[in-house]
């Protein structure tokens, strides 16, 4: 799971990474700040998260690992007691500290989240121009039919055989062929 830092996700039981755009684009609306300080922390965190994300695909040698972590670290530890907007994201980097990095440790797992946001995109496209649904169980449809969409999308197949091949067995009362989930 890549997740922005909303509450629901902060007691996920299993290994999570906290997404780092999110925390890119916190910080780098710091750097705007006239206070040279929140401006210059701004500045600094952006540069180390994106040092981190860079590492996505040439992961960092030890030496380098040390040298980020210890910089990271003090600059959060310098800012933490801030009463300021400086202050509020250096708590909640070192509060997310350890779902910073597990796509360093983990196979397949994004620093980030805009891919998950690009495939969820079509379907906010289409909410905000169609006004949505009207009801749960529009919802229901909507979300359903977009899934199944995103879904042949990824896998390079085409929607129609299979909302044929469903909506033919609701009728025949039989269960739909599946197979092409596991292709």
């Amino acid at each position: 799971l890549v997740s922005d830092n909303y509450g629901t996700y902060v007691n996920w039981v299993n290994s999570r990474q906290t997404c780092l755009a999110h925390y890119i684009r916190k910080a780098k609306a710091l750097v705007e700040r006239k206070d040279k300080s929140i401006s210059s922390f701004g500045k600094n965190i952006r540069n180390q998260l994106q040092r981190l994300c860079h590492w996505a695909n040439v992961p960092p040698s030890d030496e380098q690992w040390t040298e980020f972590y210890s910089e990271f670290l003090l600059l959060l530890l310098l800012f933490e007691e801030a009463d300021d907007d400086a202050g509020k994201l250096a708590r909640s980097l070192l509060r997310e500290m350890d779902s910073l990095w597990v796509f360093l440790e983990e196979n397949g797992v994004d620093p980030t989240n805009n891919r998950a946001e690009r495939a969820l995109r079509f379907g906010v496209i289409w909410r905000k121009r169609s006004n949505g649904t009207q009801s749960d169980k529009g919802n229901r449809w909507i979300e359903r039919i977009l899934s199944v969409k995103q879904t042949c999308r990824i896998k390079d197949l085409s929607v129609f055989p299979i909302l044929v091949n469903a909506i033919n067995s609701y009728f025949k009362e039989q269960q739909p062929d599946l197979g092409w989930l596991s292709t």
